[in-house]
């Protein structure tokens, strides 16, 4: 007669979004505008969208561009989306889990400061109220060059 012996494994804890150098990496296929609001300001601060163009060139790869989104400690919420034609993932950090990224602000792809998971929504009442800032190629987001993968 065999003896088994089982273990239990703990699930590797989930990374959280912005923590500990943590950001979140959306990579996308094709030429395209990546769009983000950071919102829900813990001081007061006006809500701020903008987008930034994937840049093939910079990265050397023609038809893929990774985007670093990159924090605020002013901003608690983080909403964006990818403008192209092709396909967008997204993650946290070097989490291995990826989540399809949205299509327009009606149906954004969202994040709050130390979340662990990405949720969807619509989030055009930020975006068109009168007190929002615009800033394109102004916003915490940033192309990743290839040669820093």
């Amino acid at each position: 007669m065999s003896t088994f012996t089982t273990t239990t494994t703990q699930a590797a804890p989930r990374v959280e979004a912005f923590i500990n150098g943590s950001g979140v990496i959306v990579s996308a296929r094709g030429p395209g505008n990546l769009h983000l609001l950071s919102y829900a300001s813990n001081s007061g601060l006006p809500d701020v969208y903008g987008s930034i163009s994937a840049k093939p060139n910079v990265t050397g790869n023609d038809d893929v561009t990774r985007f670093m989104i990159s924090d605020s400690y002013t901003y608690t919420e983080y909403a964006f989306y990818w403008d192209g034609n092709d396909e967008a993932v997204c993650g946290i950090g070097l989490d291995l889990v990826r989540s399809p990224v949205g299509t327009s602000w009606k149906q954004a792809t969202i994040i709050n400061f130390g979340g662990t998971q990405f949720g969807s929504g619509d989030v055009t009442s930020f975006v068109n109220k009168t007190t929002s800032v615009q800033k394109d190629n102004e916003i915490t987001a940033f192309v990743i060059p290839d040669h820093l993968l």
